[in-house]
């Protein structure tokens, strides 16, 4: 198996990088336009039933898009952790990798949570129940989104460091 993933990272070795790059930055970017594009703007819509009608829209455009994204990371850094010979390398560097996979692990944890409220969010709004759906979209965009964009920063400053050890 070890031989096998070696031989597709050593012959995909700079597509492989691209994709965990390409794939945490749209993660991130994404994050962020929540928070800082769409979330302000959101607010000043007056409908109620407008306002967390669209934001259900996007939260649940938001998951379809987090899937591949996060199969993207998964699968690039499986690959880059053999490949590069992290296991057989320096003992610090090989902690931060598990760190950074425990990372990963709280952002994925935090993400099924997210998809939770979002479909508590969801029913309450068939039900017409705006409080609920309200208390559940706050939570996920001020507080849950937030805190996996930061925790995502964190894993990416622990990329750079594992990348330069």
């Amino acid at each position: 198996m070890n031989e096998l993933v070696l031989d597709i990272f050593n012959n995909y070795k700079n597509l492989i990088i691209f994709l965990h790059i390409l794939s945490a930055s749209m993660l991130i970017g994404s994050m962020f336009m929540i928070i800082f594009i769409v979330r302000p703007i959101a607010k000043k819509i007056e409908d109620i039933d407008e306002k967390y009608g669209n934001c259900l829209k996007l939260l649940r455009r938001f998951n379809i898009f987090l899937v591949p994204i996060m199969l993207i990371i998964f699968s690039a850094s499986f690959f880059m952790n053999i490949g590069m010979g992290f296991e057989y390398g320096d003992p610090t560097t090989f902690i931060m990798i598990h760190v950074k996979e425990a990372i990963w692990l709280f952002l994925v944890f935090n993400f099924l949570y997210m998809y939770k409220k979002y479909l508590n969010a969801k029913k309450a709004y068939k039900e017409k129940d705006f409080l609920v759906t309200q208390e559940n979209i706050i939570l996920i965009t001020k507080y849950l989104l937030p805190l996996n964009l930061i925790v995502s920063l964190i894993a990416v400053y622990f990329g750079i460091a594992i990348k330069d050890s």
